[in-house]
């Protein structure tokens, strides 16, 4: 009898926990980032891809939605461009707006079943008509919070959106949840827009946006409020048109988790700073779940609740914020037979495109040593622009040219190797972000500033084992100057943050000596500095008085520089990185290892290849006091 009251006691127990029919558990998956990698193929190299693209996560997806019932799938933007499919894409269409019925890459999305998506600031970098009718194709619903029509003064698209779902709890009962959506995308869209965006539209605080429309959602009667923000993190003090705000997001009472996006990086991981509002074992910011899925198509991001019924209310149990395992994932034939369809006709358009060759001569440039100042490629990229900027500049003007010389630190496929032969489309695509143009006058104390948020891609050196270059840094961010030599003292603590940001605890920069025409500059000192509209300086400054320089993006400026001219550029040495001792550290490349020897021609630095595998190189380069 003793037996028979255990094991009934015992069976009270575990079964209500089991097969609870108040509890339900939701999973939001998420893309961002994509940057039209829809495909599996490497369009740089012409070769397959086993890292990015959509495709790729196809089996993830549908294995996970297999396992996992109330499964919702969300995208947080920068989605239209950024690799040559989109950027042939965008092509095509200024050429003739009716040549696609749908966006190869919208269509592309309905193949998944998207549940809801807002847009990146990338987005927006073909004009407002452009993202318009690339969403129009959708067969999701689109959000965004902080984005006015100038013309009709209201939201360009709906500030929220309510979902009512059917969903499951774990004894297989039905239950409505209404969740809400809200969009969000940086204000400094319009900084790299300005001339496209200005009279069309008005882009407001994300913060403010996202508290007013949050507590509305839930006055609507919103039983779950979700932020896709195109944000990343930004611990710093809060200020009004913050560019990353994904951590105030979660400070939010309204708001009750967060996909996000824009910086590329993956969270919860191990390289995101944990402190006592960021767990980053259980994915949370504040207590809220939050999740970034990184970049074109390489992961997956969720966020999870349990949830439970109360009075016909809705409490959340539990929650976290992961990535979810693409590892052994097979994908339905059938769905990427439906995404190929999409994009076929566009890739052979594409592929016959990227092999016709662009230039006149045979060139001979590479980008191998892009992360320490001396490389072919940077070179003849500046002579480019500096020599377009001879349109609205004198001969008095002193032109300085800062390039971001890499796509990725850590990706073999973005490094250039041009040997005796002409440069072809694919190489171009392989080279640049297709952006147009910024200038502005600087003087001694602004050039220093530029220079020192460049400067944060270099380790400080604890020992001989810090490898040289931070792989945390964002490439996108690194901008060296060409036209002065300077010294980057890499024993002193950088004083930008990874972000732009001030670093507490840093008071000496790292850089000193610089010279222009080998005279030292000094505070009179007045110069024009022109680089990509993305250059974080040009961020950071939104409401300097830049100059008028036309909307010709930098791509096709190249392409009509080396089509005239001939000269093979030779490696201009125009800045070096030294130290308060001098030390030996570690180059660490992802190159190709059957060609490492070639890899040290044109470069200036003491190397020796220290060690190599199938995937990088470690160089070993001594850093002179």
């Amino acid at each position: 009898m003793k037996n028979k009251f255990s094991v009934a006691l015992l069976l009270s127990i575990i079964i209500p926990l089991s097969y609870a029919d108040n509890l339900v558990e939701i999973n939001i998956l998420g893309t961002s980032d994509i940057h039209s990698f829809i495909s599996d193929e490497d369009y740089f190299n012409n070769l397959k891809s086993e890292k990015y693209g959509l495709k790729s996560l196809v089996g993830a997806i549908e294995n996970f939605r297999h396992d996992n019932k109330n499964t919702y799938l969300v995208d947080v933007g920068d989605l239209l461009s950024g690799n040559p499919l989109g950027n042939h894409i965008i092509k095509r269409y200024n050429q003739n707006e009716s040549y696609y019925r749908i966006s190869p890459v919208i269509c592309s999305l309905n193949a998944l079943n998207y549940d809801v998506a807002t847009p990146g600031n990338h987005d927006f970098d073909n004009g407002a008509e452009f993202l318009k009718w690339s969403y129009s194709g959708a067969n999701f619903p689109v959000v965004l919070s902080n984005v006015i029509d100038n013309t009709s003064q209201k939201s360009l698209y709906p500030e929220y959106i309510i979902q009512e779902k059917e969903v499951l709890d774990d004894a297989g009962n039905k239950h409505l949840l209404k969740i809400a959506y809200l969009g969000l995308v940086p204000m400094q869209t319009m900084l790299f827009n300005k001339s496209k965006l200005e009279s069309e539209i008005t882009f407001t605080d994300m913060l403010d946006a996202a508290n007013s429309t949050a507590i509305q959602a839930k006055k609507d009667g919103a039983d779950l409020v979700i932020a896709l923000s195109h944000s990343g993190i930004d611990v710093s003090q809060v200020e009004h048109g913050m560019e990353n705000v994904a951590f105030y997001l979660a400070k939010n009472p309204n708001i009750d988790g967060i996909l996000f996006g824009h910086t590329h990086e993956v969270f919860p991981s191990e390289k995101i700073t944990a402190n006592e509002n960021i767990n980053v074992k259980d994915g949370k910011m504040f207590g809220k779940p939050a999740a970034q899925p990184g970049k074109w198509g390489e992961s997956l991001s969720a966020i999870k609740f349990v949830l439970e019924k109360n009075n016909d209310k809705w409490d959340i149990k539990s929650s976290k914020g992961y990535q979810v395992d693409r590892k052994n994932s097979v994908a339905k034939e059938s769905t990427i037979e439906k995404i190929s369809l999409c994009i076929n006709d566009t890739e052979q358009d594409l592929k016959s495109d990227l092999d016709k060759e662009v230039s006149q001569d045979k060139f001979k440039i590479n980008n191998n040593f892009n992360l320490i100042g001396n490389e072919s490629l940077t070179t003849v990229l500046a002579d480019s622009l500096r020599y377009y900027m001879r349109n609205f500049t004198s001969e008095s003007d002193k032109v300085l040219i800062s390039i971001s010389p890499s796509y990725s630190l850590n990706d073999a496929s973005f490094f250039v190797d041009i040997q005796d032969r002409k440069i072809t489309n694919r190489d171009l695509n392989k080279i640049f972000y297709p952006a147009s143009l910024s200038a502005l006058k600087v003087n001694k104390q602004q050039l220093i500033e530029w220079l020192e948020m460049s400067s944060n891609i270099y380790n400080m050196p604890i020992d001989e084992s810090t490898p040289l270059i931070n792989t945390n840094a964002h490439s996108f961010l690194f901008y060296p100057i060409m036209g002065l030599t300077y010294d980057v003292n890499i024993s002193k603590l950088p004083l930008y943050d990874l972000y732009g940001k001030k670093n507490e605890g840093a008071t000496v920069g790292r850089i000193s000596n610089i010279r222009y025409n080998n005279k030292e500059v000094v505070d009179t000192d007045s110069f024009i500095i022109v680089a990509s509209k993305y250059a974080p300086y040009f961020q950071k400054h939104k409401d300097a008085p830049y100059l008028d320089i036309g909307n010709e993006r930098n791509i096709d400026i190249f392409t009509g520089y080396i089509s005239a001219h001939h000269e093979y550029p030779q490696p201009k040495n125009n800045y070096r990185i030294v130290s308060d001792i001098p030390l030996e550290m570690n180059l660490i490349l992802p190159h190709n290892t059957d060609k490492s020897a070639t890899f040290l021609w044109g470069t200036e630095y003491p190397l020796q290849v220290k060690s190599q595998d199938t995937k990088s190189v470690t160089y070993q380069i001594k850093i002179a006091q």
